[in-house]
């Protein structure tokens, strides 16, 4: 962080650190506010107006640990005013010290307070102490401004070239003061020229009876200046101040005094940093009645156009006026509080406005995308349904073809062995022809007779299910194993099942495990009847632990063993 150079020069030239090394020991309090004032001034950042609301704001962070000094010290003078509860004189210094500590902190306080300091200084019947309370009076009657009972209470002040000059020099202070507000409340000519002129000539007292190039004459020189509109040597007046204060207060009227002669003179930059270092000045010093916000607010508003900034400042001006029940100090921030908050709604409402319009409009592409996102669901479920139909369909035709490839290989393996089935039987006919023939010939009727016996024809068909039996048991090796797993335990044994030939029954599901599923077909292939087929067929479904309707199916899964027949 960069420092102000000026502000260095000053810890290392002017009479501050001097003064600092002077401070007794044993006066712990004023040392360290001394120390902590120096700081302030020291590490003080580039007067920028960026970098220096920043600090403000970091000071606005720090108030309640600002107030807790100001309570505490308070509290101290409170504990001390009980302390001599009988002793009038000590109860006046608690008292007056009390209304120092609230004057600028809370107004009822320190009304309470001065009111207190006027009792007992009647009660002690000190008519200087008397007019030193009076002034406390006026005091709080200005800063709620109330300008008629300040001049009720000053005018019964006479004689005030026969006090002491610590008397005077506050008489003429107060009066200076009190007719430098009735010029700023008052735009009415000739009146406020009047005004002013009776506040330079009290100011001119008071200076009279002040050292030369002191702080306070300092102080007043610039207020007087000022007031005169000499402007550059007001604020020269007011920097000196500045330089060599010790007193966040005093600090903190400078520094505003500096930024309302740079509002004059259009100097808008400069006015917001002196504004802001009275403001810091203000918080450091736990001031209440104060106008370093109220008029920092104002110019960020006017020149900046900071709203926010500008809000935020005067909303807490408010707070601190509400605070110290300031009468004109609330009628000055509602002057410009509602011009604010208006603009301030305005801006909010344009940003609402723009938000309404963002939201509508994501809104909108949400809907959009929401759509968008619909469509390509349906499209993609679709495309799903048509992928798993191809992908049915695939392994359907994946189970014909090795279906296929199965009968296909079984029809092969069976061609091959009816082939030399068929020969045996054509050569077989053939030995019956030649011997049907021969016998004819020589007309041996009865011995033909006699070659043809139905035990014959008979044994011939059992050979031929034999034949069968044995060549589906070479393709199928585990079919009589899984046909009886079909039935519970207690049908094993009467199916009767035999791992070399084949029942009745078998046969007909053979047949059917072959492809050959009509009924007609297996009656003349097993030399039964229709209906016993159909008969054979119902009665082993009824008996299977498998439902009817999926028996077939099953028998259908029993695999095919590639095997030589």
């Amino acid at each position: 962080m960069q420092y102000s150079k000026s502000i260095t020069c000053q810890l290392t030239n002017n009479s501050t650190f001097s003064k600092a090394n002077k401070i007794k020991t044993t006066d712990m309090k004023k040392l360290i506010l001394l120390m902590i004032f120096i700081q302030f001034k020291a590490f003080l950042p580039a007067e920028n107006l960026d970098s220096m609301l920043i600090v403000l704001d970091s000071y606005i962070a720090k108030s309640d640990y600002y107030i807790g000094i100001k309570e505490k010290n308070i509290n101290k003078n409170m504990d001390n005013l009980k302390a001599y509860p009988k002793d009038n004189y000590q109860q006046l210094k608690y008292c007056a010290a009390l209304f120092d500590d609230y004057k600028s902190y809370k107004y009822d306080s320190a009304y309470v307070y001065a009111i207190k300091t006027l009792e007992i200084s009647n009660a002690l019947n000190d008519s200087e102490k008397i007019i030193e309370a009076k002034l406390r009076l006026v005091f709080c009657y200005l800063s709620s401004g109330l300008f008629k009972e300040s001049f009720d209470l000053v005018n019964g002040i006479n004689y005030i070239s026969d006090y002491k000059p610590s008397v005077k020099l506050n008489y003429f202070k107060i009066m200076s003061r009190l007719y430098f507000d009735m010029a700023d409340y008052n735009s009415v000519q000739p009146f406020r020229n009047q005004y002013i002129e009776a506040g330079i000539m009290y100011s001119d007292s008071a200076i009279s009876l002040l050292p030369k190039n002191s702080i306070e004459q300092l102080s007043v020189l610039g207020l007087k200046k000022m007031k005169k509109m000499d402007y550059n040597a007001a604020i020269a007046d007011y920097m000196e101040v500045m330089k060599k204060t010790t007193d966040f207060h005093e600090y903190a009227i400078a520094a505003s005094s500096l930024g309302y002669i740079n509002t004059l003179t259009n100097q808008y930059d400069e006015a917001a940093i002196n504004i802001i270092k009275a403001a810091i000045g203000d918080i450091q010093s736990s001031t209440k009645e104060t106008v370093a916000l109220r008029l920092l607010a104002t110019q960020l508003y006017l020149k900046k156009h900071d709203i926010n900034r500008a809000y935020l400042y005067i909303k807490i001006a408010l707070d601190d006026a509400v605070f110290y029940n300031a009468r004109h100090r609330k009628i000055e921030i509602g002057s410009i509080l509602p011009i604010i908050e208006k603009e301030r709604i305005a801006a909010i409402e344009h940003q609402r406005n723009l938000l309404i319009w963002l939201v509508s409009s994501v809104s909108l592409l949400l809907i959009l995308l929401l759509v968008a996102t619909l469509v390509i669901y349906k499209q993609l479920k679709k495309i799903k349904i048509a992928r798993q139909t191809i992908e049915n369909q695939n392994e359907k035709l994946i189970g014909v073809n090795v279906d296929l490839k199965e009968a296909n290989s079984i029809k092969d393996k069976y061609l091959g062995h009816f082939f030399y089935v068929n020969y045996q039987f054509i050569d077989k006919i053939e030995r019956i022809y030649r011997m049907v023939n021969r016998k004819l010939v020589l007309k041996q009727y009865d011995e033909l007779a006699k070659s043809f016996k139905e035990s014959d024809l008979q044994h011939e068909r059992n050979n031929m299910y034999k034949s069968f039996d044995e060549t589906f048991l070479r393709l199928f090796p585990d079919f009589v194993y899984e046909y009886k797993r079909l039935f519970p335990p207690e049908e094993w044994e009467s199916i009767g099942i035999d791992n070399e030939s084949l029942t009745l029954e078998m046969r007909i599901f053979a047949l059917i495990r072959l492809g050959v599923y009509e009924s007609e077909k297996i009656s003349k292939f097993l030399n039964y009847s229709v209906n016993t087929i159909n008969t054979y067929k119902t009665k082993v479904k009824n008996k299977s632990i498998i439902p009817n309707e999926q028996f077939e199916k099953k028998i259908m899964e029993i695999k095919y063993h590639k095997s030589d027949i």
